[in-house]
């Protein structure tokens, strides 16, 4: 009984001290990201159930966040306090990865109105790489 008391003890403060660290990062940025996370699921959901109309919505509405979260600084270069030329190169690299999801992203959408299942399928392939290569390379919330 101890060790279940324990365990949740230590899963509550893991818990709450995430919270705690991603209160830092409530930004516009941020904000575009957890509305871009919601349209993904809900585009995969409608693809898994073959609505293809649907998923082309969300693919649209994905679109229309990686274009606002293109203007956007990630958290991670003001944390880094990046300036000068390092913030410029980093900016660029950004916009690189954002542009190329919005190209992948316009790819998708013409596959899904075509009904061509398996370019969807190496689709999302690409768009899973895109968003480790952004997580990985921008994220630190």
């Amino acid at each position: 009984m101890k060790k279940s008391l324990l365990a949740a003890a230590i899963m509550s403060m893991v818990c709450s001290s995430t919270v705690f660290a991603h209160g830092s990062c409530d930004t516009e940025l941020h904000g575009y990201m957890i509305n871009i996370k919601d349209e993904m699921r809900a585009m995969s959901s409608d693809v898994k159930a073959g609505d293809s109309q649907s998923a082309v919505g969300h693919v649209e509405a994905l679109i229309t966040y990686f274009e606002k979260s293109r203007s956007e600084v990630p958290h991670k270069f003001n944390h880094d306090d990046l300036k000068g030329e390092e913030l410029k190169i980093q900016t660029a690299e950004y916009q690189k990865v954002v542009d190329s999801t919005i190209t992948i992203l316009k790819d998708l959408k013409g596959a899904l109105q075509s009904g061509d299942s398996s370019k969807v399928r190496e689709l999302f392939g690409a768009i899973g790489e895109q968003r480790n290569l952004g997580h990985s390379s921008f994220k630190d919330c």
